[in-house]
């Protein structure tokens, strides 16, 4: 059995310190058919487009409605709902930055959600969420990998009828 260590201290960091984030620029009716390119909108499901703005490796996030907060791993050629935030150019490791946002993001949205109205997240929700991570970079992608691969196993287990 094999046990990992980490000995490396962890920091806090500001989301915003460690990628930049812009947005999509388009209506999400922009969607066609058969596109070419993955099209996020706020929605879980990934539609197409024959256009791309960005290029992965990124991070995308649903940026209101029902599934606000939602995550895609984006790679190669893309595009983006004006509403859908979009992270590149990581200076930590991306499937690390992932997870940990996947668990301090719906607490923040929980926050600051107002009653009554579509829950949305707006730019200084992203560029202020604290972060807790490795000073190393290989215990992040160690971490990152792990945590990829428990996500795979449990969407992959999801899919199959209980015996």
């Amino acid at each position: 059995m094999h046990i990992c260590s980490f000995t490396v201290t962890w920091e806090k960091r500001k989301l915003g310190e460690i990628t930049n984030i812009s947005t999509g620029k388009l209506d999400a009716n922009a969607m066609v058919d058969n596109g070419k390119y993955d099209f996020y909108t706020s929605g879980i499901k990934k539609y197409k487009i024959n256009t791309p703005s960005f290029e992965g490796p990124a991070i995308t996030i649903a940026g209101n409605g029902a599934t606000v907060g939602y995550m895609h791993l984006a790679d190669n050629k893309f595009n983006a709902y004006q509403r859908t935030y979009v992270l590149q150019n990581f200076l930590a490791d991306r499937n690390f930055l992932f997870s940990e946002i996947g668990n301090k993001l719906p607490k923040k949205i929980n926050q600051e959600a107002r009653n009554g109205n579509i829950p949305y997240i707006v730019m200084d929700m992203l560029t202020e969420l604290k972060l807790t991570l490795p000073i190393s970079d290989t215990e992040q992608q160690m971490i990152g990998i792990f945590l990829k691969q428990l996500d795979n196993l449990i969407t992959v287990n999801q899919d199959q009828p209980l015996t």
